[in-house]
């Protein structure tokens, strides 16, 4: 019913529209002054166009949009970007990316089902990424294959750097505000040779932001102190050949803003498969850890008269943004990046592209496992430190080459107009996570490496059918290699080695019809695979986790998705009112969908990745924006997503598994905002004021909500922002600007970890508090 009544709403909004078409296609001196709103170039075809002309369904944010509504970091996104879920895991430095329901459970061995891209090269995401100096960030939807260099099955996230400009300039900015949070940030254009030769040099510094205290030492965590220093150089020897190289390097260190506890599961649950089911040796201790008897051997003070299942009852009780753990919560991570593409026009209709990249990151968290002030289940122990890593606390840490050959070019009059290409990648990452089960006095490591080595090529082309009717149809092959070793630590025992080889095409067809210059519409078809692999968390055997007989294996299988989308774009008047407006309609089919279980394994809290057989994700996603007064845009969004197991049925220790409710996934979100612009007279300059609201209904943080993980829904949230920007100060380069975010310091939550089956307990992270502040920019 409700997917009727959003198709039934969506196709008013296109009758809105029709009207203005028609009268449009009559009148050329309407249609030559419709397009009153600034132009948004995307790249979602590997080629630079206006977004209201590419048969793709993305959303894009410039340079000035993302000052305008204060984007420092992923989580930010989420209220900017329609359709984009920004997730957090077991602390907010453990972040991931969902697109129509598509996206990797931590601890999954997972490929990510929505791509980041830096300068058109895919780069891991394992902790936060420091944003700054970036000419736009895109959001592409839906299953990709044919044009990027990996695949996905839930959509690409494009973040473009900004590039030299061919005159000498730049900008410095600061920011402070509540939590003692500061943020410098300055770039400098350098021309050396004319346009020959060209410097930008870019660089960002934050400190502070703590907003969560711990009522076991009264510290303030969630801080981060960050340095990142960016150089891109541009080469244009001749005409017709440019080269551009890119080098980034960040260090970030602070304090991970913990979980706090939700739920907990005593032991006996019907829910099963939890740590006293799965492992009766561990059901004494954590019998007496439920119900109390326990604590007598901690006299640090705190007693929870209920027993450890009260814990989330009493962090609760002493206010917002508190937690009672007795961790190390220290977080530390550093990145490198390098990025160099040549471009080079071997005739006025041809070009040809190499793009290679280089990405190392390596991030190191420490959080409390049981969400207690006791020491049960650590990541460490003070007396019996592990050996073989820098630190005795989870660290990742993520090599990876690649390189992607393009030819691009038009041929039969500019009807056609196609590429070919052929990528590479190379990915290796070595993880350790340690746990001390302070019951026992035991410590044991997950230690393993992973490799993964892909090669693909891929074609696609457009052809004008008519000078209204374009087709597009694309294909790709992609070859996948995937290894896992054991390494020494490891509680399965060193050297094991496992390898598996895979391999399935992609493809892609559109057909595009413009109706008027101002209105397109388009259907298409795309058919993605996410690849299979090894979850290191698991004993190795090589059984996957759907076959009735299989003990507990590690093994799973590739992920596999077909859809249909059908949209409109049109940007004309509605009268005399300049409108852009959006609509997307899709339904998704997935083969095998990749999810995790987290339950205990051989006696060990472990996670299980699991292909669920059947699922079926359809949604709706509409925009617009109107421009009722010069001075004033209004714009507003609305994401409605249905996702749901149609064959929820999967195996786990030869039992049953029944998935669902879908996790991660809002049933619906969706944003409104206003932007005015108020001259002040004279050389006083203009005031720029901009306000937004984002809403989102509740979702769940596990895909298992409904059965074995009860307690891991989480509530609907409403979040305001607002910032008043003071430009051109007296006919001056300075901007003066203040700032709001989460107005109304609505308590809300970001994600969660869904450990119960381990631990006894699930966690959720909490979203950021009311943040305000100042900030300046002088631009030279």
């Amino acid at each position: 019913m409700t997917y009727r009544v959003l198709l039934s709403t969506t196709g008013a909004l296109a009758a809105l529209c029709a009207p203005s078409v028609w009268a449009q296609e009559t009148s050329a001196d309407v249609s030559a002054t419709a397009g009153q709103f600034d132009e948004i170039l995307v790249t979602a075809r590997r080629r630079t166009e206006s977004v209201q002309d590419v048969p793709v369904a993305v959303s894009a944010l410039s340079a000035s949009d993302l000052e305008a509504r204060g984007i420092h970091t992923e989580a930010d996104l989420q209220t900017a970007i329609p359709g984009l879920i920004v997730r957090s895991g077991n602390n907010n430095n453990q972040l991931n990316y969902v697109i129509r329901g598509e996206s990797v459970d931590a601890y999954s061995g997972s490929p990510p089902g929505v791509q980041p891209y830096i300068n058109e090269v895919p780069f891991p995401v394992i902790s936060s990424t420091p944003f700054y100096d970036l000419e736009n960030v895109q959001a592409v939807k839906g299953p990709q294959g044919t044009l990027f260099g990996r695949n996905s099955t839930g959509g690409a996230v494009l973040f473009q750097t900004r590039e030299p400009d061919d005159y000498f300039g730049g900008y410095a900015s600061v920011q402070y505000g509540n939590f003692d949070r500061l943020i410098g940030e300055a770039a400098i254009n350098l021309p050396i040779s004319d346009d020959k030769l060209l410097l930008r040099v870019a660089g960002t510094v934050t400190s502070g932001g703590a907003f969560v205290r711990n009522l076991y030492d009264d510290e303030m965590l969630g801080d981060k102190h960050e340095r990142s220093g960016r150089a891109t150089l541009a080469i244009e020897p001749t005409e017709n050949i440019r080269n551009v190289t890119m080098v980034q390097v960040s260090k970030t260190t602070g304090t991970n803003a913990p979980n706090t506890a939700y739920y907990t599961i005593p032991c006996g649950d019907p829910s099963g498969f939890n740590s006293c089911t799965y492992s009766p040796d561990n059901q004494p201790f954590f019998s007496d850890l439920l119900e109390g008897r326990i604590f007598a051997n901690y006299p640090n003070g705190f007693v929870y008269a209920g027993g450890f299942q009260s814990l989330p009852e009493f962090q609760r009780s002493q206010g917002d943004y508190v937690v009672n753990q007795n961790a190390d919560f220290d977080h530390r991570a550093r990145s490198e990046m390098v990025v160099n593409k040549t471009e080079i026009e071997l005739t006025d209709d041809i070009s040809l592209k190499n793009i290679f990249g280089y990405s190392f990151s390596k991030n190191q968290i420490n959080y409390d496992t049981d969400y207690s002030p006791y020491p049960f289940i650590q990541q460490y122990s003070p007396d019996a430190v592990l050996t073989g890593a820098d630190l005795p606390v989870e660290t990742s840490a993520t090599k990876t080459y690649s390189n992607e050959l393009q030819l691009q070019g038009k041929t039969g009059d500019g009807r056609l107009t196609w590429l070919l290409g052929a990528f590479y990648i190379d990915a290796k990452e070595d993880y350790f996570s340690p746990l001390w089960l302070g019951a026992a006095n035991v410590s044991v490591a997950y230690n393993a490496a992973t490799g993964n080595k892909s090669t693909a090529v891929f074609g696609q082309a457009t052809y004008e059918l008519t000078d209204r009717l374009n087709l597009t149809v694309g294909g790709r092959y992609t070859w996948e290699k995937i290894t896992l070793v054991q390494l020494d630590q490891s509680i399965f025992g060193p050297g094991q080695r496992q390898s598996v080889k895979q391999s399935d095409p992609s493809w892609t067809a559109t057909l595009d019809y413009h109706a008027t210059p101002d209105l397109m519409v388009y259907l298409s078809s795309r058919g993605s695979w996410r690849r299979g692999g090894f979850n290191p968390f698991n004993p190795p055997t090589p059984t996957p986790l759907t076959a009735a007989n299989d003990p507990g294996g590690n093994f799973f299988l590739p992920e596999r998705v077909r859809d249909v989308e059908a949209g409109l774009k049109f940007e004309g008047r509605a009268g005399d009112m300049p409108v852009r407006a959006n609509l997307a309609v899709y339904n998704a089919w997935i083969a095998d969908i990749q999810k995790t279980a987290y339950v205990v394994i051989a006696g060990t809290a472990s996670s299980a990745t699991i292909n669920v057989p059947k699922t079926r994700i359809r949604g709706i996603e509409t925009d617009a924006s109107l421009r009722p007064a010069d001075w004033l845009t209004v714009a507003g969004s609305i994401t409605y997503t249905d996702a749901k197991f149609t064959d929820n049925e999967s195996r786990l220790f030869g039992n049953p598994v029944l998935y669902g409710p879908f996790g991660d996934v809002p049933e619906f979100a969706g944003t409104l905002s206003a932007d005015a612009v108020l001259p002040l007279g004279g050389d006083a300059g203009e005031l720029n004021y901009h306000v937004d609201l984002y809403h989102q209904s509740s979702f769940y943080f596990s895909n298992l909500g409904g059965t074995i993980q009860p307690g891991t829904k989480l509530p609907a949230y409403t979040l305001i922002n607002m910032r008043l920007d003071w430009d051109d100060m007296f006919d001056s380069p300075l901007k003066a600007s203040l700032f709001v975010k989460n107005l109304t310091d609505k308590l809300y939550y970001t994600g969660g970890s869904a450990g119960a089956q381990n631990f006894s307990v699930e966690s959720a992270g909490f979203g950021q508090p009311r943040t305000y502040g100042v900030a300046v920019r002088v631009d030279f």
